[in-house]
């Protein structure tokens, strides 16, 4: 008999003990995956601040300051599950209280400004790719925005991702054109000029942008023209010279 409870009580103790890990080893994880989900969070968090402070660069509509600042209350409310954040309730109050100064408020600029430089508009290739990036994420994730704006702002950052390209491109195309270097000139502005004919999106700007470049290809046409007849006649002219000193110093024809 004694043996027998001896057995029971070991057996009880080992599945205990078995429990046990295994609530530690459940503890151990829920406490790893709440720190990655809150320095996910907060990673969010910092990322998107950094992105609204940087809209000197770039033009950002109503809509997609609307999708950021979504993205800023969702990341807040997910940190209300550590319970080492302070203030989160504050944050969030705030928060909303911005969207609902963006949505009645907000006064769009949409003006496209062209890059300085070649840094410039690899720096905001850059970020447009982020915000796409973030509006398609966005979407999957439900965030309240309307899709159908949604969709409207990619392709507006789409169209932009164009713009800057072009606009890099025709400063390219003036320095060549500077510099003489007609035939780089010549095939940078065709291939401006069919990126513009090929593309699905297309406004004012760029339909002005497609007639400078058909004027630099004219005007290149014409510099190739003359410097064709200055060559020409200087080649006319060589020629005749030679034909004058021939008849001094050649050979005199015996008679």
């Amino acid at each position: 008999m004694f043996i027998t409870v001896a057995v029971i009580l070991i057996v009880l103790a080992t599945f205990m003990l078995i429990i046990y890990n295994m609530y530690v080893d459940y503890a151990a994880r829920r406490e790893s995956d709440l720190r990655m989900m809150v320095n996910q969070a907060r990673n969010l968090i910092s990322e998107t601040e950094e992105m609204l402070l940087n809209q000197a660069q770039i033009p950002f509509s109503r809509v997609l300051i609307l999708i950021l600042r979504h993205r800023i209350l969702n990341a807040l409310k997910k940190l209300k599950a550590d319970p080492h954040a302070k203030h989160i309730d504050e944050k969030i109050i705030e928060q909303q209280r911005i969207i609902n100064e963006v949505t009645q408020n907000y006064k769009e600029d949409l003006a496209f400004r062209p890059p300085e430089n070649d840094a410039v508009a690899v720096a905001q290739l850059r970020e447009i790719r982020r915000l796409r990036k973030i509006i398609y994420n966005e979407m999957r994730a439900g965030n309240p925005v309307d899709p159908v704006n949604c969709q409207k702002e990619d392709r507006r950052l789409q169209l932009l991702v164009l713009k800057v390209n072009i606009s890099n491109l025709i400063q390219r195309t003036l320095d060549l054109k500077r510099m003489h270097q007609v035939g780089s000139c010549r095939q940078l502005v065709e291939k401006g000029l069919d990126v513009i004919k090929k593309s699905p999106i297309k406004d004012n700007w760029l339909d002005e942008k497609a007639l400078t470049l058909t004027q630099i290809l004219v005007d290149i046409d014409k510099e190739l023209k003359e410097k064709n007849r200055q060559q020409d006649a200087q080649r006319g002219a060589d020629e005749e010279s030679k034909k004058e000193l021939d008849e001094l110093f050649g050979d005199k024809k015996k008679w």
